[in-house]
């Protein structure tokens, strides 16, 4: 049987125009495979021409970076976030592939059953724990993805990195509610709600929620599930903040290593920063008025309510130990917070709260 062989193209046939294959910047770069197992990486794309990084990506049409413009694109809107001193972490890369690889799943890797048959009065205080924890982790979840659209694709590792974040936080409010919900006690009452509207309704700029967000709550968060790791009634309780902590640091990192970032190439914000600190700090403070975190937070570390005075003992010690963590991690971004602080904060730092 004689096959019938395609027709040759004659001289005078056009041939389509392939003029598009000629548009890259790159052509032969190629991203380097780590043979130590760390895979191909986000960071390990970023060479040759990729490796440039501009401190202005003037394009408002989701091109990515290193692609070829193409004149006829027209602006799609959004990406008010320009510049990269507003939005860059030199770690951003890194931190997402970490937050990739650190998967866990509150139904499967939280032992539930640990946390049956406790006292009444220690269960509820973990369910109004379990509540505010939520709720903060509802909110920041919500913040980070209404800023997402706000930051330019130029700088995609952020990008990469704040949608873990997302997911991290979303699964903070999964876990916590579940605990709230496991043994028929609910949710209990919200937080009074100033710092949560501080962090909702930041629109200074993404740096000023972020210092609000990760600064001053993300510092009191890791705290509260530090304390909860050591002091948690059950298994359960302490593996559930055990596993929720270094999704906490992750964000902490990116703060620190933005702010510092932002700071090395605009001095001018470090004192507009600490003016924003003061306003947040104000916020935080204004819920710390409500007693009811800090007794609920008393009976689970006492172990019941007749035990509250050594329970309310280990609290301030944790008042004092956030303050501390939270002046650390300014102080690391570039910002001296400890001259500043607000009277409420600084009576918790010389454990003189009353």
């Amino acid at each position: 049987m004689v096959q019938q062989q395609s027709p040759t193209p004659s001289a005078d046939e056009e041939l389509p125009d392939l003029s598009w294959m000629e548009k890259t910047i790159g052509w032969g770069i190629k991203a380097k495979v780590d043979p130590h197992g760390g895979g191909l990486t986000v960071d390990a794309l970023n060479v040759g021409v990729y490796a440039e990084v501009p401190d202005h990506f003037p394009y408002r049409n989701r091109m990515p970076r290193g692609a070829y413009p193409a004149p006829s694109a027209g602006s799609i809107g959004g990406y008010y976030l320009q510049d990269k001193h507003e939005q860059w972490s030199d770690d951003a890369g890194l931190l997402y592939e970490e937050g990739i690889s650190r998967r866990w799943s509150t139904a499967t890797d939280i032992p539930w059953n640990t946390a049956r048959g406790l006292a009444p009065d220690v269960e509820l205080a973990v369910c109004q724990v379990a509540t505010e924890l939520s709720q903060q982790a509802s909110i920041e979840s919500e913040v980070v993805s209404a800023w997402l659209q706000n930051l330019s694709p130029g700088y995609h590792e952020v990008k990469l990195f704040l949608s873990t974040v997302v997911f991290d936080a979303a699964r903070m409010f999964e876990g916590y509610r579940k605990r709230g919900m496991l043994n028929g006690g609910g949710m209990m009452l919200e937080s009074p709600g100033n710092m949560n509207r501080a962090v909702l309704e930041t629109y200074a700029g993404w740096s000023q929620t972020v210092l609000g967000m990760w600064g001053v709550r993300g510092a009191l968060q890791f705290e509260i599930l530090r304390y909860l790791a050591t002091y948690g009634p059950s298994e359960a309780d302490r593996e559930l903040a055990r596993r929720a902590i270094p999704d906490r640091l992750r964000a902490s990192a990116y703060l620190v290593t933005h702010i510092k970032f932002a700071i090395s190439q605009r001095p001018e914000l470090a004192p507009s920063f600490q003016m924003w600190l003061s306003s947040v700090e104000a916020a935080q403070a204004k819920d710390f008025r409500d007693p009811v975190m800090w007794e609920a937070l008393a009976i689970i570390f006492g172990g019941g309510t007749r035990n509250i005075d050594e329970g309310m003992t280990r609290v301030k010690r944790m008042q004092r130990d956030f303050v501390r963590t939270y002046v650390s991690r300014m102080k690391q971004s570039g910002l001296n917070r400890e001259p500043g602080l607000i009277p409420p904060f600084r009576a918790m730092l010389d454990g003189s709260e009353s």
